[in-house]
């Protein structure tokens, strides 16, 4: 069941009293938002005994606040996608935190000439008309987004630049910029991965949402009662136990209490009487068959299988002074011979296929409340190659990128430091977001996610292992609201479970 929660329903909550009939020991695997989400709840509720385990060094999951430049940066989760049925905005709107975030719709050749704005305009218009998120599309199950979009997006530029040989040169050109751009919003390393049919809901509103410089840590402070000050906080920072990697849960069917028992990288253990687990889908896709003992069902282990899972790269950048101007970004599309060029420019650098790196940085943005940082994205197959650059080829290659398509409007000067994500290279993720998969529907409105939700039980269908995260939503996967509105779902079965007046 879907939970929508307000800032006024969180103050009604946190000033009741709940009585328990005891107090289970409460296991929570991960202190990302899914996480964070249902310990604060249960803490909330009156639960003292709750442990919250997290592999990293730092809280947050794949909620990634850095400190770079005058501001906070979000290598992670960046924009709070609506405002109506949205969690996270109910949580801060009255915070006057969050604002609209105003993206480039201009684009940049790799010739270096100047593309008209009102063409560039018209071709981001129609690209987001091709590409939609509603999961409304009415074409069969078996088509996947790149199938879709290519084929309308081909048919759209015919039909509007046909009678223009040169217009319709260029905009086919963007076909490349457009898969990148859809890889940035699915999460896939290719957009013959996921479904073009999906059950994926935008909330209403502003889907762009930005955190004026703060950082989405917010909303985990929030959580927490962090912010908007301390006075009120919980009692969660001695909960949480961080650098400290689960290996094997036990769990047992036949316990009625102390039913389940989780082994740690550091050699601990903990037996207790429920486990919320919220890792990423790809932790799950790499160790669900080591992990757990006795094994997740088979059906289990098919949905982890089908639900996709794949990475998109940020890199910050520092310069010692912006060159920029008013802009707002910039968006990057290659013609095919300045494509193999660079291969010559840049011999020693990595290619795939033929096809320099570089080529895969599609976009670069500006960021909130710092005039010397710009965002670049990658996305694409080559985004594991990506990961591991170092920092010296990393910035030489986006300044090759800058001068080739800025130099005749901008002196574009040298980054002098970054910052980067590797969520694919992380074992504690392997990836950014979810995203359906043809495979993923099976009839009867039941789809992947609902599956890997249901909880492992015991003798009495009791809950003992419960699953949450962004990948068990059945229609809010891949978002912050939906990792938050499954840690609060997990939690309220267990104070439903175990509260007097239940």
């Amino acid at each position: 069941m879907k939970t929508i929660f307000s800032l006024s329903t969180l103050l009604a909550c946190i000033s009741t009293v709940f009585c328990l009939r005891n107090d289970p020991s409460i296991l929570v695997i991960g202190a990302g938002p899914a996480g964070i989400a249902a310990a604060t709840r249960l803490l909330e509720r009156g639960f003292k005994n709750v442990t919250v385990l997290e592999a990293e060094s730092r809280i947050g999951g794949r909620i990634l606040s850095v400190k770079f430049g005058d501001a906070f940066v979000d290598l992670g989760a960046q924009w709070c996608h609506g405002e109506e049925d949205n969690v996270v905005y109910d949580l801060v709107k009255d915070f006057n935190i969050l604002r609209h975030s105003t993206l480039s719709k201009k684009f940049y050749h790799s010739s270096g000439k100047v593309i008209d704005e009102g063409f560039s305009e018209e071709i981001f218009n129609i690209m987001d008309e091709v590409y939609t998120a509603d999961g409304n599309r009415h074409v069969p199950d078996y088509l996947t987004v790149g199938d879709y979009c290519k084929q309308n997006f081909n048919e759209t530029l015919h039909q509007k630049y046909g009678h223009d040989r040169e217009k319709l040169g260029l905009a086919l050109s963007t076909m490349d910029y457009f898969q990148h751009k859809v890889l940035g919003f699915e999460g896939s390393f290719s957009w013959y991965e996921p479904a073009a049919k999906n059950d994926y809901r935008d909330c209403g509103g502003d889907l762009q949402l930005n955190w004026n410089g703060l950082g989405y840590k917010t909303i985990l402070e929030v959580l927490m009662r962090k912010y908007p000050n301390k006075i009120r906080q919980l009692p969660i920072d001695t909960k949480i136990i961080l650098n400290n990697e689960v290996r094997k849960i036990r769990w047992n069917e036949n316990l009625l209490k102390n039913a389940v028992t989780v082994s740690c990288s550091d050699g601990t253990e903990y037996t207790v009487d429920h486990v919320i687990f919220t890792p990423s889908i790809g932790v799950l896709k790499e160790r669900a068959y080591t992990m757990f003992e006795p094994r997740l069902s088979d059906i289990k282990h098919q949905v982890i299988g089908n639900i996709g899972f794949g990475s998109v790269m940020k890199v910050a950048l520092h310069f010692p002074k912006r060159w920029w101007g008013d802009e707002n970004g910039f968006n990057f599309f290659w013609s095919s011979e300045d494509k193999w060029s660079v291969l010559r420019d840049l011999p020693e650098d990595p290619n795939w296929i033929g096809t320099s790196w570089v080529t895969y940085l599609y976009a670069i943005e500006t960021t909130e409340k710092n005039p010397k940082v710009l965002i670049a994205w990658f996305t694409g197959n080559f985004v594991p190659v990506i990961e591991q650059l170092s920092d010296r080829v990393l910035i030489n290659g986006i300044y090759y990128v800058l001068k080739k398509f800025l130099s005749q409007e901008y002196e574009i000067n040298k980054p002098d430091r970054i910052n980067r994500s590797q969520w694919y290279s992380n074992p504690h993720f392997r990836g950014v977001y979810s995203f359906q998969t043809v495979k993923c529907k099976r009839g009867n409105g039941v789809t992947s996610e609902t599956i890997l939700a249901t909880p492992l039980t015991n003798v009495e269908n009791r809950p003992i292992v419960q699953f949450a995260g962004e990948a068990t939503h059945p229609y809010y996967f891949s978002t912050v609201h939906g990792a938050i509105e499954t840690g609060f779902r997990e939690a309220d079965v267990l104070i439903g479970l175990y509260s007097k007046n239940a």
